[in-house]
């Protein structure tokens, strides 16, 4: 793995950080794949994104990685662990390359990376998830930050963090449908009400077993074995899990059982024992590509 160098410089209105040696790296692929939703292109080719309570406006260019934020110093690190930039993923893709299946998926997201996000936010855009599509989730997000967050400032331009528990459990589920948030507003205030009592603590998921914390996480109202798999993969690095959406369950029905439709738990066990702690990373590249380029799929794989 080549070493990442980064280099600083605290300007008038933002801290500059370089990022170099960070390939394989894709911006775009990682705010675009689906994984976390409050990445937006911007006109001149960069993204905006909001990550806890720092600002940030990232830009790529070969293997250099340069982040604008509101944050000081102590953000470098924060980010740099948000992107996951400590990471062998050239390991990781050679050896997801040896399942020959999986190849034309890694090439076309190459780069991809799982975020290191915090799982109380993950938690929620999650629960959002069920039955949505990709843009509203973003939409309802955005919304919710707008109404019940904090505002934080880059550049002369303000944004806003995504809201705390407190703040959300304290809403009637009135209020946090003017979020367009649906039927899932009552979930996310019972979600709200117990993480803020401490009935669940997010915290230490991290002490616990990947079982543990699932079967921990399911106890929430809205919290299924996708939602639960989602936080885990994507906020707490449990490598081992494999969220499952109707894309994967397609995808996976198509290469590995001739088409057929099978019980997500068939899956669930398939992806354990094939792919073992790869599975999460496996998860993110052919997410992105299916949801991408499925009709590619279905005239390039062939079936296993």
């Amino acid at each position: 793995m080549k070493e990442v160098t980064l280099v600083f410089e605290r300007g008038e209105t933002a801290l500059e950080i370089t990022f170099t040696g960070i390939q394989p790296f894709s911006l775009e692929v990682v705010a675009e794949c689906g994984q976390a939703f409050r990445w937006n292109r911007m006109e001149d080719g960069g993204y905006l994104g909001v990550v806890g309570n720092l600002v940030i406006k990232a830009y790529q260019e070969e293997d250099t990685l340069r982040v604008l934020t509101n944050g000081g110093e102590e953000s470098i690190e924060i980010i740099r662990d948000y992107f996951d930039l400590g990471r062998d993923y050239r390991d990781i893709e050679e050896k997801l390359c040896a399942f020959p299946e999986l190849t034309p998926a890694v090439k076309f997201c190459s780069g991809n990376r799982i975020l290191h996000q915090q799982p109380w936010e993950t938690l929620i855009s999650f629960i959002l998830s069920a039955n949505n599509s990709i843009p509203n989730i973003k939409r309802t997000i955005e919304r919710m930050a707008r109404c019940f967050g904090i505002p934080v400032e880059l550049e002369g331009e303000t944004y806003y963090t995504f809201p705390t528990p407190e703040v959300l459990a304290s809403l009637s589920e009135s209020q946090i449908r003017d979020t367009r948030c649906g039927f899932r507003g009552r979930y996310i205030i019972e979600a709200a009400r117990m993480v803020a009592a401490g009935d669940i603590d997010l915290e230490k998921l991290k002490d616990l077993t990947t079982e543990e914390a699932r079967q921990l996480l399911m106890r929430i109202p809205g919290v299924g074995r996708k939602v639960a798999d989602c936080v885990l993969l994507f906020s707490l690095r449990r490598f081992d899990a494999f969220p499952v959406d109707v894309w994967i369950k397609r995808v996976v029905e198509y290469l590995y059982f001739g088409g057929r439709e099978v019980p997500v738990k068939e899956i669930l066990d398939f992806a354990e024992k094939r792919f073992g702690n790869l599975a999460g990373f496996v998860q993110q590249y052919l997410y992105h590509y299916t949801r991408t380029c499925w009709g590619d799929i279905q005239a390039r794989f062939k079936r296993i």
